[in-house]
């Protein structure tokens, strides 16, 4: 609703026509959004696959008038902190509720799913912890810090009893980039006294009563050993091996334009009757990796797009930590910290082919852009 509410918002720029006085970084941007859709829709076209295929890469075409609108008429900053904070602590309060009343082994919140319910609550948590540096400068002060630490540590409790693995991935490498910024110009013991919290995060994690990180770990631990010693893919890690390695096998095979999503589930289904693949993966529409899946499908180029999806906002979200004045590197680190936890989270599940997925992605990164945009102009 929130994506759509922007989408119809952005009519206004027919008739409105602000000033939007545009910099290369923005085309940049834009261009990659509009390369995304236009690869994968030109693949989707060329392999003759269904028309609903088009519905994830639209996401990226609609971000781009959002994002127009956006750099004219920017959110504002106390909406989208509160937003993130309110989103990562009533997830966190639902999903508590069906593990802990409803008895749900996997608590998904209000999604379909979840691991894609943990990698999310992850990212808000990880995106409210970016607001820090701008709360230091609010009048309440004290209220907006405890507003988005709140909001931080729900986003991990929601993703810890959601016990999705893939979300856990992101958070040494949050942790590290965290200690990094935060630290910068308050010397060694500064960064020291970070990098202890973020180990005893990861100490209580795993020791506190009842903690599903310690099982969910010995049973990663168990299904990769079943694979190694016996080829075993009735666990949930062998059938990621088993997608992930005919997904590379059958990828060589059509390397620059790929198979299409029609042509890689017929192979499957192929290879599951030779005996080459174990049929219990070949209803699986994807590849439970985001790399992978581009590859086969779309092969090398779709896979460079993908890519390119990541490291060129990656880079100037990057370049805006490094250069920008001070109000606008909480953006800058947050959208960081949302492009790395995109290519964490497509290492071990298919994040693009679903809607949250790209929808988390494509619109938190133009209101992000457009917020630090905006933090820019007024410095």
């Amino acid at each position: 609703m929130g994506a759509l509410v922007l989408l119809l918002a952005s009519m206004c720029l027919v008739w409105k026509r602000p000033r939007l006085n545009l910099q290369r970084r923005d085309y940049l941007l834009l261009g990659t959004l509009l390369l995304y859709f236009f690869i994968f829709t030109a693949n989707m076209l060329y392999h003759d696959d269904p028309a609903r295929e088009l519905d994830m890469p639209l996401r990226a075409l609609l971000a781009m008038p959002v994002l127009l609108l956006l750099i004219a008429y920017p959110p504002r900053p106390a909406a989208w902190w509160s937003g993130l904070a309110i989103g990562a602590i009533s997830g966190a309060a639902l999903a508590s509720w069906q593990f802990l009343v409803l008895e749900m082994y996997r608590p998904q919140a209000a999604t379909s799913n979840a691991i894609h319910y943990g990698n999310v609550s992850m990212l808000l948590g990880m995106l409210a912890l970016c607001g820090l540096g701008w709360a230091r400068e609010q009048s309440h002060r004290l209220a907006w810090t405890l507003l988005l630490v709140a909001g931080g540590l729900a986003g991990i409790l929601g993703s810890v009893i959601s016990g999705s693995r893939s979300g856990w991935l992101v958070l040494p490498v949050c942790g590290c980039l965290f200690a990094g910024y935060y630290s910068k110009g308050r010397g060694t013991r500064y960064l020291a006294a970070l990098l202890g919290a973020l180990l005893a995060a990861f100490v209580l994690a795993y020791t506190l009563p009842n903690s599903r990180v310690p099982q969910r770990v010995a049973v990663a631990v168990n299904d990769i050993k079943q694979f190694q010693d016996s080829d075993n893919v009735t666990t949930s890690i062998g059938q990621r091996m088993e997608m992930w390695r005919t997904a590379w096998a059958l990828s060589s095979e059509h390397l620059w334009l790929g198979m299409g999503r029609n042509g890689y589930l017929a192979a499957k289904q192929e290879m599951a009757e030779e005996g080459k693949m174990d049929k219990i993966i070949k209803d699986y529409t994807n590849a439970h990796n985001d790399y992978l899946d581009a590859l086969v499908k779309r092969g090398i180029i779709g896979a460079l797009a993908l890519l390119a999806l990541f490291l060129v906002p990656l880079t100037l979200f990057a370049r805006g930590v490094r250069h920008s004045a001070a109000p606008a590197q909480p953006y800058a680190l947050a959208g960081v910290i949302l492009c790395a936890c995109y290519m964490i989270f497509g290492l071990t599940t298919s994040s693009l082919t679903l809607n949250i997925g790209i929808i988390m992605l494509v619109f938190p990164m133009v209101i992000l852009w457009a917020l630090l945009r905006r933090q820019e102009r007024t410095a």
